[in-house]
């Protein structure tokens, strides 16, 4: 890219080298039309003076050195604009060859400037000439025209054409030094050129150095820049931007510090053997040196329990050995199972480990259990006894199992929890809630204060509650007495205060209750219910079935179908037979034939129309031309007459001839065509009607018979089952 920039800078260097060495031509072309002006204007001085000479010789002799003198100049300026000429040619040609060389080198900048000094000197000088030579050439004017009037005129004007011609001398000088310049000039062009053509050789190099391929890990060549820090191009260059990127980075991630046995961190190396510090670390050099001693000074054995040796670690916990040694993990799995280990100043419950001590299920955290049976059948039974502060006390009772153990009966395999809770004192008492998961468990509770803040729990179960299980729990401030043989009352004691009772189960009557038709797709009916097939039943020993069927009767579902009731106030348990919906048929009568029937006969006459439509036209126009004819005429002569020979000679003779054709003529017509057009019209009687007698008769209608045998609807058959209580 700086190769580009220094060539582009060469280029315009150059460039404005050129400008300057046409600028110098241009002066020296000015110069050179001054010089040509001067040499114009001293010939017509000579001729001037020339013509002086036939009124005195001596401004005679004086115009002509004055003429000579300035021919002389004029020569010079001419040399001089030859030279200028050339120098402006050959400064053209420079120029030209600058142009070419686009690519010229910046130290031509310097030259170029001096070229265009020295130019703008040649062309002060070539105005002054320019200057010298209109004043000669005013002179010279002014010689003639004073030779012309006097001698002493003449005499005066030769001397000023002699003064003239000496500046003339003068500024012939000054333009041969302007050519010198001009020369100088060109010298400083050739050698600018030769500098451009030096530059545009090394804008070539760098062109073609430009020119190269991308540069690659294997090859020189250009390359493009990147600040990229994620990048994986092996072909970009990195910016200092980039650098700078990943060195701060770098920088600040990590700062070099020393490395000790607590941190990482650079290190020393050391060769020595008998250090003990601790911020060296040991070379390849010094290991072999301690091996090699080590190796020369020990013969190995093994360690025993009365002498040094070399020794197997071992990470048994369980072993005997006194030739092994035990490894940082067997001493931790000691250390941790001697940690584990209670000591003896560790208590439990409050009870020192010093000795035995008993633990019940309270100590340790556990629920305590019993199991226990309830007794004399279904009814009530005291369970427990309860102590419970008022405020902050709670007692949980829960029972597992129920009344019943049959197979097949899943609900007898309940859960009953018991929950009581003290109040806060205002009033004083307890309060409780008892959660059944299923029927079987404790149906109901209830409870009696017996004095202060102990209360008698009664629970109510069913029949053949044996082998259950009863759990307990209450918080420290209270405690519980479970009676595990419970007393037993058929029906609920006096004075007992009633809990209140949770269901968590859904009972099945509350799905299906007795009564209820249940549609159920078998022959196989499941115990506990019945067919429903008009069957009566015992009303004292299903007291529910009986609360729906009041008659004892089960209604006979077979072949019927349940209808909701209708708001027309139908009984419940009504039945309504067969019926349809009142509709409609379409029906088609069968084809009778009447016979040929004839209407009876009506004479309505002769009918005619009135006569009209007479009328007339009006006629008019010119009747086209006709009548042109010939006659014939017989019997008429004709003579031929000539003559010959001095004689006249006729000769008549007898013809049939037609007249010309004539009388052909028109004629005009007007009037009124004659009335005509009057008639009559058969007319046609109009429509009317005829009776026809068909007479009195009938038609079959045919009705198609279509349904089943009865009224359905599409239907599955099921049987009708009912839960029985």
């Amino acid at each position: 890219k700086l190769s580009e920039t220094s060539a582009a800078s060469s280029a315009s260097s150059a460039a404005s080298s050129a400008t300057a060495a046409g600028n110098s031509a241009k002066a020296a072309k000015t110069s050179e039309t001054n010089a040509k002006s001067s040499e114009t204007a001293a010939e017509q001085s000579a001729s001037a003076a020339a013509g002086s000479k036939t009124a005195a010789a001596l401004s005679a002799s004086a115009a002509s050195t004055s003429a000579g003198q300035a021919s002389a100049s004029a020569t010079a300026a001419g040399k001089s604009a030859e030279s200028a000429a050339s120098s402006a040619s050959t400064a053209t040609t420079n120029a030209g060859e600058a142009a070419v060389q686009a690519s010229a080198a910046a130290r031509s900048a310097s030259a170029a400037k001096t070229s265009e000094t020295n130019a703008k000197a040649s062309e002060t000088s070539a105005e002054s000439s320019k200057t010298a030579a209109a004043s000669s050439a005013s002179s010279a004017a002014s010689s003639a025209s004073s030779a012309s009037a006097s001698k002493d005129e003449a005499t005066r004007q030769a001397s000023a054409a002699k003064g003239s011609a000496t500046t003339a001398s003068t500024k012939a000088t000054e333009a041969a030094g302007s050519a010198t310049a001009a020369a100088q000039s060109k010298s400083t062009a050739e050698s600018a050129a030769t500098r451009a053509e030096t530059a545009a050789k090394r804008a070539e190099d760098i062109a073609s150095a430009v020119a190269l391929e991308d540069a690659s890990t294997t090859k020189k060549g250009i390359v493009q820049l990147s600040s990229a820090t994620n990048s994986t191009s092996e072909s970009l260059a990195a910016t200092p931007k980039a650098v700078k990127a990943a060195y701060e980075l770098a920088n600040g991630k990590y700062t070099a510090q020393d490395a000790t046995t607590a941190q990482k961190g650079i290190v020393q190396l050391s060769n020595a053997t008998n250090s003990t510090s601790e911020m060296l670390a040991a070379t390849p050099k010094s290991v072999k040196a301690a091996y090699d001693l080590a190796n020369g000074k020990y013969t190995a054995q093994d360690a025993t329990t009365a002498q040094k040796g070399i020794v197997q670690l071992s990470s048994a916990t369980n072993s005997a050995s006194e030739t092994l040694a035990a490894t940082p993990k067997a001493v931790k799995a000691a250390n941790d199972n001697a940690n584990g280990r209670v000591p003896s100043a560790r208590k439990v419950n409050g009870k020192a480990l010093s000795s035995d001590i008993t633990l019940t299920p309270k100590d340790i955290g556990t629920l305590n259990s019993t199991t226990m049976s309830f007794s004399g059948g279904a009814g009530w039974f005291k369970l427990a006894t309860v102590t419970m502060p008022q405020a902050s006390s709670v007692v949980s009772i829960t029972l597992i199992g129920g009344a019943g153990f049959n197979v097949g009966s899943p609900q007898q395999a309940g859960i009953s929890e018991l929950v009581l809770r003290a109040g806060n004192g205002n009033p004083k008492g307890i309060t409780g809630a008892l959660w059944q998961r299923t029927s079987t468990g404790f149906t109901n509770f209830a409870w009696v204060n017996t004095s202060g803040d102990t209360y008698d729990i009664y629970v109510a179960i069913g029949n053949y509650a044996t082998g259950v299980n009863i759990q307990w729990d209450y918080t420290s401030n209270a405690s519980v007495t479970i009676h595990t043989s419970p007393a037993y009352s058929a029906n609920k004691p006096e004075g007992l205060t009633d809990g209140t009772v949770y269901s968590l189960y859904t009972p099945s009557e509350q799905f299906y209750p007795p009564g209820a038709p249940i549609p159920w797709p078998s022959d196989t009916v499941p115990s506990g219910y019945a067919l429903m097939q008009g069957q009566t039943f015992d009303k004292s020993a299903y007291p529910k079935l009986a609360a729906a069927y009041p008659s004892g009767v089960i209604p006979d579902m077979r072949g019927w179908t349940i209808k909701g009731k209708p708001a027309s106030g139908r009984a419940v348990l009504s039945q309504e037979q067969d019926g349809i919906k009142s509709h409609t048929h379409s029906a088609s009568a069968s084809s009778t034939e009447l016979g040929t029937k004839t209407t009876s006969s009506f004479d309505y006459g002769t009918k005619s129309t009135n006569n009209t439509g007479a009328h007339t036209h009006s006629v008019s126009g010119t009747a086209a031309s006709a009548g042109n004819h010939t006659h014939s005429v017989t019997g008429a002569s004709a003579v031929s007459q000539w003559s010959q020979n001095g004689s006249v000679h006729k000769v008549v003779s007898a013809a049939s001839v037609n007249t010309s054709a004539a009388g052909a003529h028109t004629h005009s017509v007007s009037g009124t065509a004659a009335s005509a057009g009057a008639h009559a019209h058969t007319v046609g009687i109009g429509a009317h009607t005829h009776s026809v007698a068909i007479g009195s008769h009938g038609h079959t209608i045919t009705v198609n018979a279509a349904g089943n045998a009865e009224n359905t609807v599409k239907n599955i058959a099921f049987n009708y089952i009912v839960r029985l209580a």
